[in-house]
């Protein structure tokens, strides 16, 4: 446990310094009077970022430990925060975007797969507190965002968050420099996808589900007249409803039947995305999106636990890796479609996810009559 929450720290403020600057930049470019579809695409450069970061991992880790990596990253995303101290447009939104998703890639990459590898038994709970804190940080971004909206002092308070990050990086380099995980086998890799690659699609979709729900949800509370310390109100409560319940989840993944929980939460969401298409409340839509949020990341769980169980041995870096690409390109997709989308009309926001949402469900009891995934 105590090396789990090591771990957890870094992840901690990766996420802080990350989703605060992404959520300030989704409102700052829409105040700026950027359009969706321009507002998406700089976003989704993370994905493509952190595609890069999973197939290049190998040798990166050839060449420097965990702990190199970990510095010269947080030193790269430092350097890049302090550019928005002058100036913020979309081309440089997703430049930043694109070097934070290579960077931080690499780095959760490892220590996902470390802890999959030798917290096997129970990998869904261990990873629930790894992303949990991940959920902590993400909030606290957006109470800030909520206390002091956007403001000439908004990129100050980032570039602070980046800075933080040498602190843990520091105070637990002797077990982060003693954390070592196999390379990815590629002649193992066609083996290992035909096992999973039907769950990768959904991972696929679930990416564009968060990726352009996150990006994209801003500019909708926008358009519907909630100022940008509302927006910060609203990510911050749901996401702090969200995170109460999470570590809960990660018990019943590990021991009940994942095929059930998949199919009951995503029968639920869909009636819940329903009320957020129908009824524009403040309050409504902290509950509701808690939910969302909630049911995202019960998700990602189950595919990621399922992934670990499902590989053994070293080919679990590939299936974590192929995890992280799917979801990626997902997360690349998303925000470019749907911006594309309700740049047309806003009131399709819900509707797609909808949309998604059922197609999910298609794909992924397809594959449980082709009996490729575990239960």
């Amino acid at each position: 446990m105590k090396e789990i929450l090591k771990y957890s720290n870094l992840v901690f403020l990766y996420a802080l310094s990350h989703s605060y600057l992404a959520t300030c930049f989704a409102i700052d470019l829409k105040i700026q009077g950027y359009e969706e579809r321009y507002i998406g695409l700089s976003l989704s450069l993370w994905g493509i970022g952190v595609i890069f970061g999973a197939l290049f991992h190998n040798l990166v880790r050839k060449k420097l430990n965990l702990f190199s990596t970990i510095l010269l990253g947080s030193t790269i995303q430092l350097f890049f925060s302090l550019i928005f101290l002058f100036d913020q447009n979309t081309y440089l939104v997703a430049l930043m975007q694109f070097v934070m998703g290579i960077t931080s890639a690499i780095n959760s990459l490892t220590l996902e797969s470390y802890i999959s590898s030798k917290f096997r038994r129970s990998s869904g709970f261990y990873i629930s507190l790894f992303w949990s804190s991940a959920g902590l940080g993400a909030i606290t971004g957006s109470l800030i965002i909520a206390i002091n909206g956007i403001n000439e002092f908004t990129y100050y308070i980032a570039v602070v968050f980046f800075f933080l990050h040498f602190f843990p990086i520091y105070l637990f380099r002797t077990a982060i420099i003693q954390v070592k995980i196999e390379n990815i086998s590629l002649r193992l890799s066609k083996d290992a996808l035909n096992k999973i690659k039907y769950l990768l699609v959904c991972v696929v979709l679930f990416g564009a589900c968060d990726a352009g729900f996150n990006s994209l949800f801003p500019s909708y509370l926008l358009e519907e007249s909630f100022s940008d310390k509302q927006i910060g109100r609203i990510n911050f409560l749901a996401g702090l409803i969200a995170l109460v319940f999470y570590p809960f989840m990660g018990k019943l993944v590990d021991y009940y039947n994942k095929i059930i929980i998949f199919n009951t939460f995503c029968f639920i969401n869909f009636f819940n995305l329903l009320i957020l298409y129908f009824i524009s409340d403040f309050y409504i839509y902290i509950i509701c999106v808690a939910f969302y949020y909630y049911t995202i990341g019960t998700i990602f769980l189950i595919t990621f636990n399922i992934v670990g169980k499902t590989l053994e041995g070293g080919v679990i870096v590939f299936g974590i890796a192929g995890h992280y690409i799917s979801e990626n390109i997902g997360s690349f997709l998303g925000p470019n479609l749907i911006g594309n989308i309700i740049n047309i009309n806003i009131n399709y926001f819900f509707l797609i996810f909808i949309f998604l949402y059922l197609l999910i469900v298609l794909v992924f009891n397809f594959s449980q009559s082709r009996k490729v995934i575990i239960s």
